[in-house]
């Protein structure tokens, strides 16, 4: 049973009687836990076995009552499952991949820091490990003291388990007793809320634990903090406030059922006059309680953010780096890459196809070896040489992953050649110059690379973010039209283009004559659903299993997370032209 009253008096247990105020009777050798309605009590935390079945999330958020730490946590917090198969309930596994060491974490060591009611750890991750399914994702958490543990005190830790060479993200909550003697209770967990269209999970247990004491400090402590406070992010207000700004708004037209069904739905949000409305994230065991902190899988988002912005930045740097032959910056690429430019390769029109339908190639069961691949070597080869040129470049669109891949590592070869040899055009360009002066979480500091010495990024997929990142980069690509600071930093003929405002190119077109594909991004004719009498074009990131961000013209923006596997955001883009009309935007 979860809610254990009576504990049989062993060594592993003393910790307990330490810490939760219990009596012990001298005659039974047993310890009588005092009465509460918390089911993660230090008698809980402590016990030897897993716990029975899933817990409220409640029980992981701060509770009515509670007070500030009396206790300071700073030091190494390692946790050592062991190969422990926790409890785990698989809901969906489409791809019949689950398999016994799915059900295991890897060991890892924490390093975290406490200021004033928060636990801060320095690295957010993902956490590389030698573990074949799950790196680790932190985020900052809470501690606080509760009547029910005496001379402890309490913290609660979000985080996300990453697929290893992969995108999806499940999300849990960690929960352990501390104390300045450097005493640590077990770790409770719990993953129960995932952004992921094949594989969906709840998993919980009991973590063996210990604490290394020692000082935190230096540059990544002070970025740590930092983070808890970041600037130039927009105002965030709950959904339901619209209508008190926009009396006239539905609220329930944004992250409608009618469109993305609430089992699917992570979370979603609409931005106005640099106003972030936010909904909150739902579980089947209730509301996550730290919904800021819900880590966020980009999948083919990253084409835009990553492969498309990258580029943007560094032709505004090197005028005409886009039409470098990518035969000339990446030697596995042979005479058929000649013609092939990098702005080809993000366009998805380098002419090298197998399918004639423009989803089949990345449909089809010939693309598991690269997205299987770990090393660089092998992702470009693949990229390279796996499909034949049947087209001139710049004529027939093709969905490929491995083309916006190839138009990543094209472009950190082309700026290495321009700058230095170690150049990284994610960490040196894309974070420095954009990420960072858009006040963007530490979560975005890191993007999915491959596992070999290359570390070469991934541009078609595998950034993490936060609700928040999102709310500031839809401001920047919208309202401020792809400025920093009223600055242009983006090449303004490629950013033009992915907003319909040049004739000369368009772009392809890609699902329907009314969608478009151009520099990693689509953009969408809603003007017969909105009875206007001109194009009114959408500018839109989409990331599979249900991603979508939407930037209209209108200067506000619409965003969701799902994986259920439906793109569809047309009521929320009626209700937004209702606030404020399209037609002549």
């Amino acid at each position: 049973m979860i809610s254990q009253r009576r504990l049989v008096l062993t060594a592993a247990t003393l910790f307990l009687i330490s810490c939760s105020g219990k009596s012990t009777d001298p005659e039974s050798g047993t310890i009588t836990l005092p009465d509460s309605t918390r089911i993660l009590t230090s008698a809980f935390l402590g016990q030897s076995d897993q716990f029975d079945s899933a817990i409220p999330l409640s029980e992981f958020a701060i509770p009515d009552g509670s007070r500030t730490a009396k206790n300071t946590f700073s030091g190494v917090l390692t946790l050592a499952p062991g190969s422990t198969r926790f409890p785990t309930s698989i809901s969906k596994d489409s791809l019949a991949i689950a398999n016994s060491s799915m059900r295991t974490l890897p060991p890892v060591e924490i390093e975290l820091l406490q200021d004033e009611g928060r636990i801060v750890p320095l690295e957010p991750g993902p956490i590389v490990s030698g573990h074949p399914w799950w790196e680790f994702v932190l985020r900052p958490g809470y501690v606080w003291d509760e009547a029910i543990d005496s001379d402890y005190s309490r913290a609660a830790i979000p985080f996300a388990l990453k697929e290893r060479n992969a995108d999806c993200i499940h999300n849990g909550l960690m929960s352990f007793l501390f104390n300045d003697a450097g005493q640590v209770s077990r770790v409770a967990f719990q993953i129960s809320h995932q952004t992921c269209a094949y594989l969906q999970f709840e998993m919980h247990g009991l973590i063996d634990a210990s604490y290394s004491m020692h000082s935190v400090d230096g540059t990544d402590a002070a970025q740590a903090i930092a983070d808890l406070s970041r600037t130039g992010i927009p105002e965030q207000r709950p959904i339901e406030d619209l209508v008190s700004v926009y009396p006239n708004a539905t609220p329930g037209e944004f992250g409608s059922t009618e469109e993305i069904a609430a089992d699917d739905m992570t979370l979603y949000g609409f931005i106005i006059d640099r106003v972030h409305y936010t909904s909150r994230c739902a579980t089947p065991l209730g509301e996550y309680p730290y919904c800021d902190e819900l880590a966020l899988p980009s999948y083919s988002t990253a084409k835009s953010l990553v492969a498309g912005l990258g580029l943007m930045l560094a032709d505004a740097q090197y005028p005409g780096i886009s039409q470098t032959r990518i035969a000339a910056v990446v030697p596995q690429c042979g005479a058929s890459w000649d013609e092939v430019t990098i702005e080809h390769a993000l366009d998805l029109v380098t002419g090298h196809y197998q399918s004639d339908d423009p989803h089949g190639d990345e449909n089809s069961a010939q693309m598991s070896p690269f997205f299987l691949a770990e090393d660089h070597a092998s992702k470009i080869s693949y990229a390279c040489n796996t499909y034949p040129r049947q087209s001139p470049p710049g004529t027939h669109w093709s969905y490929h992953t491995w083309d916006t891949y190839l138009a990543g590592a094209a472009l950190n070869n082309a700026l290495r050649a321009k700058t230095q040899p170690d150049f990284d055009f994610y960490t040196d360009l894309l974070m420095t110059e954009l990420w960072q002066p858009l006040g963007l979480s530490r979560l975005t500091s890191r993007t999915r690379r491959t596992y070999d010495i290359a570390a070469q990024p991934f541009s078609g997929f595998g950034l993490t973010l936060l609700r928040d990142d999102i709310a500031a980069l839809a401001v920047f690509l919208g309202a401020d039209d792809g400025r920093l600071g009223g600055q242009a930093v983006l090449d303004r003929g490629l950013f033009d283009a992915i907003k319909q405002r040049r004739a000369e190119d368009p772009g392809w077109q890609a699902e329907s004559p009314l969608i478009r594909y151009n520099n990693g991004f689509r953009t969408f004719d809603v003007s017969s659903y909105l009875d206007c009498d001109k194009p009114v074009w959408l500018t839109t990131l989409s990331g599979y299993g249900g991603i979508n961000i939407v930037l209209m013209p209108n200067d506000t923006a619409y965003y969701y997370f799902s994986d259920g596997g439906v793109h569809r955001y047309l009521l929320a883009v009626r209700e937004s032209h209702r606030i404020r009309p399209m037609c002549t935007s």
